[in-house]
Protein backbone atom coordinates (compact mmCIF):
# COMPACT_ATOMS: atom_id res chain seq x y z
CA UNK A 1 0.00 0.00 0.00
CA UNK A 2 3.00 2.47 1.35
CA UNK A 3 4.06 1.66 -2.52
CA UNK A 4 1.00 2.23 -4.76
CA UNK A 5 0.41 5.40 -2.51
CA UNK A 6 3.51 6.61 -3.37
CA UNK A 7 3.24 5.95 -7.32
CA UNK A 8 0.00 7.04 -7.38
CA UNK A 9 1.14 10.91 -5.74
CA UNK A 10 3.84 10.76 -8.75
CA UNK A 11 1.27 9.86 -11.44
CA UNK A 12 -0.90 12.99 -9.90
CA UNK A 13 2.06 15.25 -9.66
CA UNK A 14 3.08 14.68 -13.14
CA UNK A 15 -0.36 15.78 -13.95
CA UNK A 16 -1.96 12.56 -14.92
CA UNK A 17 -5.76 12.08 -13.52
CA UNK A 18 -6.04 8.22 -13.17
CA UNK A 19 -8.61 5.79 -11.83
CA UNK A 20 -8.32 4.30 -8.56
CA UNK A 21 -10.15 0.68 -8.23
CA UNK A 22 -11.14 0.08 -4.38
CA UNK A 23 -12.54 -3.54 -3.31
CA UNK A 24 -15.04 -1.93 -0.45
CA UNK A 25 -16.96 -5.41 0.26
CA UNK A 26 -16.09 -9.10 0.17
CA UNK A 27 -17.53 -11.90 0.99
CA UNK A 28 -17.05 -16.00 0.76
CA UNK A 29 -13.62 -17.04 -0.83
CA UNK A 30 -12.24 -14.21 -3.06
CA UNK A 31 -8.53 -13.46 -4.04
CA UNK A 32 -8.00 -10.16 -2.27
CA UNK A 33 -9.58 -8.70 0.69
CA UNK A 34 -11.65 -5.70 1.22
CA UNK A 35 -9.16 -2.34 1.39
CA UNK A 36 -6.98 -3.78 -1.52
CA UNK A 37 -6.49 -1.22 -4.17
CA UNK A 38 -4.85 -0.83 -8.12
CA UNK A 39 -4.19 2.03 -10.46
CA UNK A 40 -5.55 2.03 -13.48
CA UNK A 41 -3.91 4.60 -16.02
CA UNK A 42 -4.97 6.25 -19.47
CA UNK A 43 -3.45 3.76 -21.23
CA UNK A 44 -5.27 0.76 -19.83
CA UNK A 45 -1.86 0.01 -17.61
CA UNK A 46 -2.42 -0.69 -13.73
CA UNK A 47 -0.54 -0.60 -10.66
CA UNK A 48 -0.95 -2.63 -7.65
CA UNK A 49 -3.63 -5.58 -7.95
CA UNK A 50 -7.20 -6.37 -6.52
CA UNK A 51 -7.43 -9.68 -7.58
CA UNK A 52 -5.87 -10.52 -11.20
CA UNK A 53 -8.13 -12.21 -13.72
CA UNK A 54 -11.48 -11.46 -14.44
CA UNK A 55 -12.26 -9.17 -12.35
CA UNK A 56 -9.15 -6.68 -13.29
CA UNK A 57 -10.17 -6.94 -16.93
CA UNK A 58 -13.75 -5.62 -16.49
CA UNK A 59 -12.20 -2.92 -13.97
CA UNK A 60 -10.02 -2.00 -16.75
CA UNK A 61 -12.67 -1.96 -18.60
CA UNK A 62 -14.88 0.49 -16.22
CA UNK A 63 -11.95 2.36 -16.02
CA UNK A 64 -11.46 3.06 -20.19
CA UNK A 65 -15.32 4.36 -19.81
CA UNK A 66 -14.46 6.43 -16.55
CA UNK A 67 -11.84 8.22 -18.48
CA UNK A 68 -14.04 9.60 -21.26
CA UNK A 69 -17.15 10.42 -18.30
CA UNK A 70 -16.72 13.79 -16.52
CA UNK A 71 -13.64 14.13 -14.53
CA UNK A 72 -14.34 13.10 -10.09
CA UNK A 73 -17.08 10.52 -10.73
CA UNK A 74 -17.58 7.53 -8.37
CA UNK A 75 -18.83 4.23 -9.71
CA UNK A 76 -19.49 0.60 -8.00
CA UNK A 77 -19.01 -2.76 -10.00
CA UNK A 78 -20.46 -5.97 -8.08
CA UNK A 79 -18.69 -9.32 -8.85
CA UNK A 80 -20.01 -12.26 -8.21
CA UNK A 81 -17.11 -14.99 -8.17
CA UNK A 82 -19.35 -17.96 -7.97
CA UNK A 83 -21.38 -17.71 -11.60
CA UNK A 84 -21.27 -18.88 -14.88
CA UNK A 85 -18.95 -16.19 -16.55
CA UNK A 86 -16.73 -17.06 -13.21
CA UNK A 87 -16.66 -20.26 -13.82
CA UNK A 88 -16.06 -20.24 -17.71
CA UNK A 89 -12.70 -17.81 -16.74
CA UNK A 90 -11.12 -20.57 -14.32
CA UNK A 91 -11.87 -18.37 -11.06
CA UNK A 92 -13.03 -20.66 -8.59
CA UNK A 93 -12.81 -18.56 -5.69
CA UNK A 94 -16.74 -18.61 -5.55
CA UNK A 95 -16.98 -15.44 -3.48
CA UNK A 96 -18.50 -12.28 -4.17
CA UNK A 97 -16.81 -8.48 -4.48
CA UNK A 98 -17.62 -5.07 -4.52
CA UNK A 99 -15.48 -2.76 -6.39
CA UNK A 100 -14.98 1.31 -6.02
CA UNK A 101 -13.74 3.23 -8.79
CA UNK A 102 -13.15 7.03 -8.34
CA UNK A 103 -11.36 9.18 -11.35
CA UNK A 104 -9.02 11.10 -9.62
CA UNK A 105 -7.90 14.45 -11.10
CA UNK A 106 -4.36 15.65 -11.31
CA UNK A 107 -5.49 18.63 -9.70
CA UNK A 108 -4.46 20.83 -6.71
CA UNK A 109 -6.90 19.31 -4.06
CA UNK A 110 -6.77 15.83 -4.91
CA UNK A 111 -2.50 16.04 -4.99
CA UNK A 112 -2.97 17.39 -1.76
CA UNK A 113 -5.21 14.57 0.24
CA UNK A 114 -3.04 11.73 -1.41
CA UNK A 115 0.19 13.39 -0.37
CA UNK A 116 -1.21 13.61 2.84
CA UNK A 117 -1.75 10.04 3.53
CA UNK A 118 1.71 9.58 1.48
CA UNK A 119 3.40 11.23 4.18
CA UNK A 120 1.54 10.02 7.02
CA UNK A 121 2.36 6.54 5.72
CA UNK A 122 6.23 7.08 5.51
CA UNK A 123 6.40 8.59 9.15
CA UNK A 124 4.61 4.95 10.29
CA UNK A 125 1.43 6.52 10.79
CA UNK A 126 -1.85 5.74 9.91
CA UNK A 127 -4.20 8.35 7.75
CA UNK A 128 -7.95 7.90 7.08
CA UNK A 129 -9.36 9.23 3.84
CA UNK A 130 -13.10 10.50 3.36
CA UNK A 131 -14.92 11.09 0.40
CA UNK A 132 -18.16 12.24 0.04
CA UNK A 133 -19.88 11.64 -3.19
CA UNK A 134 -23.90 12.10 -4.53
CA UNK A 135 -25.19 10.48 -7.63
CA UNK A 136 -21.95 9.38 -8.47
CA UNK A 137 -20.30 12.90 -8.10
CA UNK A 138 -17.25 13.58 -5.44
CA UNK A 139 -18.27 16.56 -3.13
CA UNK A 140 -15.56 16.29 -1.00
CA UNK A 141 -12.45 14.43 -0.36
CA UNK A 142 -10.44 15.03 3.04
CA UNK A 143 -7.12 13.09 4.45
CA UNK A 144 -6.42 13.09 8.27
CA UNK A 145 -4.11 11.49 10.73
CA UNK A 146 -6.79 10.81 13.36
CA UNK A 147 -4.01 10.95 15.94
CA UNK A 148 -4.07 14.88 15.91
CA UNK A 149 -6.89 15.97 13.52
CA UNK A 150 -10.56 15.21 13.63
CA UNK A 151 -12.65 15.40 10.37
CA UNK A 152 -14.04 18.76 9.36
CA UNK A 153 -16.25 18.34 6.49
CA UNK A 154 -17.92 20.86 5.24
CA UNK A 155 -20.91 18.34 3.91
CA UNK A 156 -21.40 15.93 6.78
CA UNK A 157 -21.76 16.23 10.34
CA UNK A 158 -18.55 15.74 12.16
CA UNK A 159 -20.04 13.00 14.70
CA UNK A 160 -20.90 10.71 11.57
CA UNK A 161 -17.48 11.31 10.01
CA UNK A 162 -16.09 10.93 13.50
CA UNK A 163 -18.60 7.24 14.03
CA UNK A 164 -16.93 6.29 10.39
CA UNK A 165 -13.22 7.35 11.22
CA UNK A 166 -13.29 4.76 14.77
CA UNK A 167 -14.72 2.14 12.79
CA UNK A 168 -12.44 2.25 9.67
CA UNK A 169 -9.49 1.74 12.19
CA UNK A 170 -11.33 -0.58 14.48
CA UNK A 171 -11.94 -2.44 11.30
CA UNK A 172 -9.00 -2.41 8.90
CA UNK A 173 -11.33 -2.36 6.05
CA UNK A 174 -13.71 0.36 3.98
CA UNK A 175 -17.07 1.87 5.56
CA UNK A 176 -19.89 3.20 3.35
CA UNK A 177 -22.92 5.00 4.76
CA UNK A 178 -25.88 6.46 2.95
CA UNK A 179 -26.41 10.36 4.80
CA UNK A 180 -29.29 11.86 2.93
CA UNK A 181 -28.57 11.47 -0.37
CA UNK A 182 -24.99 11.76 0.54
CA UNK A 183 -22.53 8.54 0.22
CA UNK A 184 -19.80 8.96 2.70
CA UNK A 185 -17.04 6.37 2.04
CA UNK A 186 -14.28 5.90 5.05
CA UNK A 187 -11.11 4.50 4.62
CA UNK A 188 -7.98 3.74 7.21
CA UNK A 189 -4.54 3.14 4.97
CA UNK A 190 -2.70 1.68 7.84
CA UNK A 191 1.20 1.69 7.94
CA UNK A 192 3.62 -1.32 7.62
CA UNK A 193 3.87 -2.68 11.49
CA UNK A 194 7.01 -2.44 12.73
CA UNK A 195 9.25 -5.18 13.95
CA UNK A 196 12.13 -4.77 16.07
CA UNK A 197 14.82 -7.83 16.10
CA UNK A 198 17.54 -7.84 19.18
CA UNK A 199 20.30 -9.64 17.38
CA UNK A 200 22.08 -9.29 14.37
CA UNK A 201 23.48 -12.58 14.42
CA UNK A 202 22.94 -15.68 11.72
CA UNK A 203 18.70 -16.09 12.61
CA UNK A 204 17.84 -12.89 12.49
CA UNK A 205 19.63 -12.05 8.52
CA UNK A 206 17.28 -14.69 6.87
CA UNK A 207 14.13 -13.30 9.21
CA UNK A 208 14.71 -9.76 8.58
CA UNK A 209 15.01 -9.99 4.99
CA UNK A 210 12.07 -12.73 4.66
CA UNK A 211 9.93 -10.15 7.03
CA UNK A 212 10.52 -7.12 4.79
CA UNK A 213 9.28 -9.12 1.87
CA UNK A 214 5.88 -9.72 3.56
CA UNK A 215 5.39 -5.45 4.40
CA UNK A 216 7.23 -5.66 7.95
CA UNK A 217 9.41 -2.50 8.53
CA UNK A 218 12.20 -4.30 10.22
CA UNK A 219 14.61 -2.64 12.64
CA UNK A 220 17.63 -4.57 13.77
CA UNK A 221 19.42 -3.59 17.01
CA UNK A 222 23.00 -5.11 18.25
CA UNK A 223 26.12 -4.43 20.10
CA UNK A 224 28.35 -5.40 17.53
CA UNK A 225 29.05 -3.12 14.65
CA UNK A 226 30.52 -5.59 12.50
CA UNK A 227 27.50 -7.32 12.49
CA UNK A 228 24.59 -4.85 12.51
CA UNK A 229 25.26 -3.30 9.39
CA UNK A 230 23.31 -2.46 5.95
CA UNK A 231 26.01 -4.84 4.41
CA UNK A 232 24.30 -7.92 6.08
CA UNK A 233 21.08 -6.26 6.52
CA UNK A 234 20.66 -4.08 3.07
CA UNK A 235 16.75 -4.30 3.17
CA UNK A 236 16.64 -3.22 7.11
CA UNK A 237 14.64 0.17 7.06
CA UNK A 238 16.99 0.75 9.79
CA UNK A 239 19.80 -0.53 11.76
CA UNK A 240 20.54 0.57 15.36
CA UNK A 241 24.31 0.07 16.85
CA UNK A 242 23.77 -0.31 20.82
CA UNK A 243 26.06 0.49 23.49
CA UNK A 244 24.57 -2.73 25.28
CA UNK A 245 21.36 -3.88 25.75
CA UNK A 246 20.03 -1.87 28.58
CA UNK A 247 17.69 0.25 28.61
CA UNK A 248 17.57 -0.67 24.37
CA UNK A 249 13.97 0.05 23.92
CA UNK A 250 15.19 3.61 24.60
CA UNK A 251 14.16 5.86 21.22
CA UNK A 252 11.99 3.06 20.24
CA UNK A 253 8.07 4.27 19.09
CA UNK A 254 7.02 0.40 20.55
CA UNK A 255 2.89 0.58 20.14
CA UNK A 256 -0.07 -2.21 19.63
CA UNK A 257 0.65 -2.70 16.02
CA UNK A 258 4.87 -3.85 16.78
CA UNK A 259 6.54 -6.84 16.93
CA UNK A 260 9.32 -7.59 18.79
CA UNK A 261 11.69 -10.92 17.98
CA UNK A 262 14.28 -11.61 20.96
CA UNK A 263 17.62 -13.75 19.03
CA UNK A 264 20.53 -11.66 20.68
CA UNK A 265 24.31 -14.24 21.26
CA UNK A 266 23.54 -15.07 24.58
CA UNK A 267 20.85 -15.81 27.66
CA UNK A 268 21.48 -13.03 29.86
CA UNK A 269 21.04 -10.69 26.93
CA UNK A 270 17.63 -12.19 25.57
CA UNK A 271 16.73 -11.94 29.10
CA UNK A 272 17.57 -8.65 29.77
CA UNK A 273 15.77 -7.80 26.08
CA UNK A 274 12.75 -9.70 27.38
CA UNK A 275 12.11 -7.81 31.31
CA UNK A 276 12.41 -4.37 28.69
CA UNK A 277 9.96 -6.29 26.18
CA UNK A 278 6.77 -7.21 28.55
CA UNK A 279 6.76 -3.37 29.82
CA UNK A 280 5.71 -2.35 25.79
CA UNK A 281 2.39 -2.71 24.67
CA UNK A 282 3.35 -4.64 21.41
CA UNK A 283 1.52 -7.02 19.89
CA UNK A 284 3.98 -9.46 19.81
CA UNK A 285 6.76 -10.72 21.82
CA UNK A 286 8.85 -13.97 20.61
CA UNK A 287 12.23 -15.52 21.96
CA UNK A 288 14.26 -17.88 20.32
CA UNK A 289 14.88 -20.86 22.17
CA UNK A 290 14.97 -24.09 23.95
CA UNK A 291 11.80 -24.53 26.42
CA UNK A 292 15.02 -25.34 29.36
CA UNK A 293 16.39 -21.95 28.61
CA UNK A 294 12.91 -20.26 28.28
CA UNK A 295 12.04 -21.70 31.78
CA UNK A 296 15.04 -21.02 33.21
CA UNK A 297 15.02 -17.20 32.28
CA UNK A 298 11.03 -17.00 33.30
CA UNK A 299 11.73 -17.86 36.19
CA UNK A 300 14.75 -15.27 36.72
CA UNK A 301 12.26 -13.05 35.24
CA UNK A 302 9.78 -13.65 38.08
CA UNK A 303 12.03 -13.78 40.80
CA UNK A 304 12.81 -9.82 39.77
CA UNK A 305 8.81 -8.77 39.95
CA UNK A 306 7.77 -9.39 36.55
CA UNK A 307 3.70 -10.66 36.83
CA UNK A 308 3.18 -14.26 35.39
CA UNK A 309 0.45 -12.79 33.28
CA UNK A 310 3.08 -10.43 31.63
CA UNK A 311 5.17 -13.49 30.73
CA UNK A 312 2.67 -15.42 29.07
CA UNK A 313 2.49 -13.06 26.30
CA UNK A 314 6.08 -14.25 25.56
CA UNK A 315 6.06 -16.76 22.52
CA UNK A 316 8.93 -19.21 23.30
CA UNK A 317 10.27 -21.27 21.31
CA UNK A 318 9.40 -18.78 19.13
CA UNK A 319 7.73 -19.98 15.15
CA UNK A 320 5.35 -22.18 14.09
CA UNK A 321 6.23 -25.81 14.77
CA UNK A 322 7.49 -26.79 10.71
CA UNK A 323 10.69 -28.84 11.85
CA UNK A 324 13.46 -25.96 10.74
CA UNK A 325 16.43 -26.69 11.48
CA UNK A 326 18.72 -24.24 9.40
CA UNK A 327 18.58 -20.43 10.30
CA UNK A 328 16.59 -19.87 6.82
CA UNK A 329 14.02 -22.87 7.75
CA UNK A 330 13.66 -21.13 11.40
CA UNK A 331 13.56 -17.55 10.12
CA UNK A 332 10.55 -19.34 7.83
CA UNK A 333 8.75 -20.93 10.72
CA UNK A 334 9.10 -17.18 12.48
CA UNK A 335 8.13 -14.93 9.87
CA UNK A 336 5.02 -17.32 9.50
CA UNK A 337 4.05 -17.13 13.14
CA UNK A 338 4.26 -12.83 12.56
CA UNK A 339 1.75 -13.18 9.87
CA UNK A 340 -0.70 -15.83 11.76
CA UNK A 341 -0.73 -13.04 14.44
CA UNK A 342 -0.74 -9.85 12.33
CA UNK A 343 -4.13 -11.52 10.46
CA UNK A 344 -5.56 -12.12 13.47
CA UNK A 345 -4.61 -15.89 14.32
Amino acid sequence: MKKLISNLCSHLKSGNDLILASIVKSSGSTPRSSGSKMIVMRDGSIDGTIGGGLIEALVQKAAAQMFEDSVNKVVFREFDLSNELAANADMICGGHVEVMLEHLPADENTIAVFAAINEALKMGKHAVLFTASENGEVKERQAVRPCCQLPDLKCVEEKHATEQLEDAIKSGNPVLKELGGLLLTTEAFIPQPDLYIFGAGHVSRPTAELATSVNFRTVVLDDRADFANKERFPKAAEIRVLDDFNDCFAGLDVNENSYIIIVTRGHMHDKTVLGQALATPARYVGMIGSSKKRNAIYDALRDEGIQQNQIDRCYCPIGLSIGGQTPEEIAVSIVAELIKIRSGG
